[in-house]
């Protein structure tokens, strides 16, 4: 198997796994809720895509850079969404909340 190809293989599959993050992005952002999001594995979860970023940058990888450069933001995005949305006390401004 040629270099190519194997990069075309890690991009395709950085493309797949990025991908797989948006609609968790949209319906984060959407609802307006992250309560069922667990903090812990999204700040675990960033910091292994930050790590992976900065292997994919020492060792030159452009199928690693451009896949953690954007996975990077989408779970940031949740991220942020948890820490905005899921305050102490917001559930009761929640729409249908004491229902």
């Amino acid at each position: 198997m040629t270099t190519e190809t194997i990069e075309l293989i890690g991009m395709i599959a950085g493309v797949l796994t990025t991908l797989a993050y948006v609609p968790q992005v949209v319906k984060v952002w959407r609802s307006r809720s992250a309560r069922d999001i667990s903090l812990g594995m999204f700040l675990l979860m960033n910091a292994g895509i930050a790590l992976w970023l900065v292997y994919g940058l020492l060792i030159n990888s452009p199928g690693l850079i451009g896949a953690n450069v954007v996975t990077l933001c989408l779970t940031a995005a949740v991220l942020v969404a948890k820490l905005k949305f899921d305050r102490p006390g917001q559930a009761a401004a929640q729409p249908g909340a004491g229902q």
